[in-house]
């Protein structure tokens, strides 16, 4: 009676470590992140039923990836402008977070290639972390004359999806995810 007691909690396990859950997407992933309506927003398009862990995280990867991308592309036009307007030092802030942004796409390209090994989930919980202090540290940048308010949004919106990659690779590390 033990042995089949244990068996049938060995597969119960195993089946929950399988397949990561709508359920334990809101409760272990979005209600940890410091936006959690931010992160359910973002995540419930990449959730489907059955979906795997290593496959969720790579959509989210991807995800937030073109999301970082995309205000990297804004940095490039902003910094631009303020140099065309005769505004230095914008200029010289911009300037400062290109390399930040491009660290954090290639950070997250670099998680998606850690898919492929066994266990990846704790580098990829390094990397992220790393990325989130990163992007989260360029508000200094701005510290002296304030950040643009429309920057602003779009560099919250990049700790945001940092922050759901951090949260979600720490999580399923600590899970013991496969």
């Amino acid at each position: 009676m033990g042995s089949s007691y244990n068996n049938i909690l060995f597969l119960f396990t195993f089946l929950s470590l399988t397949y990561i859950s709508s359920a334990d997407l809101k409760s272990n992933v979005c209600w940890k992140t410091k936006h959690p309506a931010y992160c359910f927003k973002f995540v419930k398009p990449l959730y489907r039923k059955g979906i795997t862990p290593i496959d969720f995280t790579n959509a989210t990867l991807q995800a937030s990836k073109t999301v970082l991308y995309l205000v990297y592309l804004d940095i490039l036009g902003r910094e631009a402008n303020a140099s065309k307007t005769n505004n230095p030092v914008l200029s010289g802030q911009y300037k400062l977070c290109k390399p930040q942004y491009e660290y954090a796409v290639d950070s997250f390209n670099q998680c998606q290639l850690l898919t492929e090994l066994a266990n990846p989930y704790k580098r990829m919980a390094y990397l992220a972390g790393r990325v989130l202090i990163t992007i989260q540290t360029l508000e200094l940048v701005f510290e002296a004359n304030g950040m643009p308010a429309d920057f602003k949004a779009l560099h919250q919106n990049s700790i945001n999806v940092c922050d759901i990659v951090f949260t979600l690779t720490l999580h399923l590390a600590t899970q013991g995810a496969p």
